[in-house]
């Protein structure tokens, strides 16, 4: 019996302080603990960097999407491609005056590839977090990607606040408008998107959601501890009744027992606060 107690606060706990399990990303953010929606913001985004290298321009477009992979090109080979399942992926060109671009790289950044399913991470950027950029609200990273010899690529993405971008639209070179390639080290893709998804009115709802989710996790460990507390007390009385003889319901605390545990708290803080009290009265050294 004292066994079958034992077991049943183990699994009690066990349930109570499982983590959370996270998944590929899909624009419902979890930041510290509360839902945060980015679907408005769903869909393929591209941004394109070109640059003079001459005899040939070369072009880098990263492309990204939030919510899901990003759609596949029926019009490309699939070697010259990310695979399916790639949310961020880069593809660089090569381009000599008067002929064709010729893809020269792909680098799938994040997603689930080769098997492996990604992981993401988000949460708010306030105080000594947000050093690099003091106007970010939110930081996603994204996990999964594999280039050559190169392994754990991950794309951290700082979104910003904007007001006037609350609908997504492109430039004249199919360049998302307020996405913009902060930095790439052939492993770190960092990005920066402004975005209107972002804004006051979404991460009130987030802190009112962080609290609520700080206080209902005090109480769950305070439940957890009176558990513990009582389950101990429960078993520690069914051993001391078994040494005495009793068997069956006769292990557990009698009735008159279980009613008298408020009033034995409460004796027993008074007087731990009345020995505090006595001792704090006290001048010079204390006698020992």
């Amino acid at each position: 019996m004292l066994l079958s107690i034992i077991q049943y606060t183990a699994l009690l706990y066990a349930i109570a302080s499982a983590p959370t399990a996270r998944a590929i990303f899909d624009c419902n953010a979890i930041v510290d603990g509360a839902s945060l929606n980015l679907t408005s913001v769903a869909g393929d985004h591209f941004v394109k960097l070109t640059r003079n290298t001459p005899p040939s321009m070369t072009t880098m477009t990263w492309g990204i999407n939030l919510c899901a992979p990003l759609t596949i090109n029926d019009q490309i080979a699939v070697n010259m491609q990310c695979n399916d399942g790639t949310q961020v992926c880069g593809v660089q060109t090569v381009a000599l005056e008067g002929q064709d671009p010729v893809i020269t790289q792909v680098i799938p950044v994040s997603g689930d590839l080769n098997g492996a399913i990604a992981q993401y991470e988000a949460h708010r950027l306030t105080g000594a977090n947000s050093a690099q950029n003091s106007q970010a609200a939110l930081q996603v990273r994204l996990t999964g990607g594999t280039w050559g010899e190169v392994s754990d690529m991950e794309t951290n993405i700082d979104f910003v606040c904007d007001t006037a971008l609350k609908d997504v639209t492109y430039d004249d070179d199919g360049n998302t408008i307020g996405l913009r390639v902060m930095g790439w080290d052939e492993k770190t893709l960092h990005l920066q998107w402004n975005t209107s998804a972002v804004c006051d009115q979404q991460l009130v709802q987030v802190q009112q959601a962080t609290t609520q989710s700080t206080a209902w996790s005090v109480f769950k460990y305070i439940l957890i501890a009176v558990l513990l507390v009582l389950v101990a007390y429960l078993a520690i009385t069914a051993c001391v009744n078994y040494s005495r003889g009793a068997r069956g319901v006769d292990l557990l605390p009698s009735s008159q027992a279980i009613i008298d545990i408020p009033y034995v708290a409460r004796d027993f803080v008074k007087k731990v606060g009345s020995g505090f009290s006595t001792n704090s009265s006290r001048d010079g050294y204390a006698v020992f």
